[in-house]
């Protein structure tokens, strides 16, 4: 995830991604992503976008994902444990 700023639909459309680093490329809202994200990952991403709103630097805990077989949970995932 990349906060490239807004960006047009032209702009979007020119972004060349490198195929052995990415394949999709996506913008939605910060809500939409909730469900796709690993539960730690999205609650980061949260309070980045709360310290870039208030301009107050965010404190971001420790890397210990709840995990399950696949690997980190998302919110979804969490939310049928």
């Amino acid at each position: 995830m990349f906060d490239g700023g807004r960006l047009t639909d032209e702009q979007l459309a020119s972004i060349v991604l490198a195929p052995e680093e990415h394949d999709e490329l996506r913008a939605m809202p910060l809500e939409q992503w909730q469900a796709l994200m690993p539960v730690k990952d999205f609650d980061r991403v949260t309070a980045v976008m709360e310290a870039r709103r208030s301009g107050v630097a965010a404190y971001i805990g420790t890397w210990d994902w709840a995990t399950g077989p696949d690997g980190p949970l998302t919110h979804a995932e969490e939310a049928t444990q």
